[in-house]
C-alpha cells in the first residue's frame, strides 16, 4: 500500500511539473542533481527557482500595471488577487497533507513552481504583447 501510493506521489510530481521543467533554469538542474534525493536540499533548489520566478512575475504584472488605466486597470488587479488567492491557498492545502508526509512539502513546492511559472509566462505574453 506504502509503495504504491509513493509511485502515485512520484508520478503525480513528474507530470506535474513537466511543462515548468522546460522553463527552469540550468542552476536548478545542477542543483536537483546534486541535491542526489536529500529533500530538505530539494527544496532549498526549489526556492531559489521559484525566487527567480516570483521576481520575474512581479516585473511583468508591474508593467502590465503601468500600461493598464481604468477598467482595465482595475480588472487586472482583480485577477492578480484571484491568483494569488488561488496559489497561496492550494500551496498551503498540499503542505499540509498529513497523508504524504514530509513528500506533501515537495508536492507543495511542485505546485508552486509550476503555478508561478505558468502565471509568469501568461503575464509576460501578455505585457510583450501589448508595447
Amino acid at each position: 500500500m506504502l509503495s504504491r501510493r509513493l509511485v502515485i506521489v512520484a508520478a503525480t510530481l513528474v507530470l506535474g511539473t513537466l511543462s515548468a521543467r522546460a522553463q527552469q533554469s540550468a542552476e536548478f538542474d545542477a542543483c536537483m542533481d546534486k541535491a542526489e534525493g536529500v529533500s530538505t536540499k530539494m527544496l532549498d533548489c526549489g526556492k531559489t527557482e521559484i525566487d527567480k520566478w516570483d521576481k520575474r512575475l512581479n516585473t511583468a504584472y508591474q508593467a502590465l500595471l503601468a500600461k493598464s488605466k481604468g477598467e482595465a486597470h482595475a480588472q487586472l488587479q482583480t485577477e492578480q488577487r484571484a491568483w494569488l488567492r488561488h496559489h497561496l491557498g492550494e500551496t498551503h492545502r498540499l503542505a499540509a497533507d498529513p497523508n504524504n508526509g514530509s513528500v506533501a512539502f515537495l508536492d507543495s513546492q511542485a505546485f508552486e513552481l509550476k503555478d508561478i511559472s505558468d502565471r509568469t509566462l501568461l503575464l509576460e505574453k501578455r505585457a510583450s504583447a501589448s508595447r
